[in-house]
């Protein structure tokens, strides 16, 4: 089965500001972390944006109260990941987070990317121990992820495509290839919204 990368960007962790509450950072973590949960890569766009998202404490700031409102320790985090994480923590240290294949990596280690992959459909394969015990506890196997990840992966496709219709409007043969895919594109774009919605779905006049 075909599989690809969980994310195609990684978050960086950038702001160098200071706060006493770190709720004054979400919008620089949602700017570095691209609007996705930093676990799950969920796009905060289809559920309402930055204010339904989190502010996760990667090591807990009820275990370590001294990192409340330290950057390097934020995680922006979609409601689902941040709940179900909670306060769960495999150490006595805040520097470590694994212990016996139970912990979690951080999402802005350049090694997290290579713990998970998505299959086809984009569902959230495990690949390792500690991907496995972060899977579960964070319930990655939610329909919830593969519906926005397809949701997302559709609408990127539509925009490149809208993109290269206006740049080869002059080259016919091209245009109407271009037309063509966009065509079938949206047509994919409609019956999964129309799987998700089902047949109960009303427009409200």
């Amino acid at each position: 089965m075909s599989t690809s990368n969980l994310r195609t960007r990684d978050p960086i962790r950038t702001c160098k500001k200071t706060y006493t509450n770190y709720r004054s950072f979400k919008k620089y973590l949602a700017q570095d972390f691209n609007n996705r949960c930093g676990y799950c890569d969920d796009f905060d766009g289809w559920i309402g944006g930055t204010s339904t998202y989190h502010i996760d404490h990667f090591a807990p700031k009820i275990k370590f109260p001294l990192l409340e409102n330290d950057y390097t320790n934020l995680v922006y985090a979609c409601s689902f990941c941040n709940r179900f994480k909670s306060d769960d923590w495999p150490s006595e240290d805040h520097t470590i987070s694994v212990v016996k294949d139970k912990g979690y990596i951080d999402p802005c280690d350049a090694k997290y990317k290579g713990h998970f992959e998505r299959d086809l459909y984009g569902n959230i394969i495990p690949l390792n121990n500690v991907a496995d015990y972060m899977h579960n506890k964070l319930q990655f196997f939610l329909a919830r992820h593969r519906i926005i990840w397809n949701l997302t992966r559709l609408k990127i496709q539509l925009d490149e495509l809208e993109g290269l219709a206006t740049r080869y409007k002059a080259e016919k043969e091209k245009y109407d290839k271009i037309l063509h895919l966009y065509f079938e594109l949206s047509i994919e774009f409609q019956n999964y919204l129309r799987y998700l919605l089902g047949e109960n779905f009303q427009d409200g006049t």
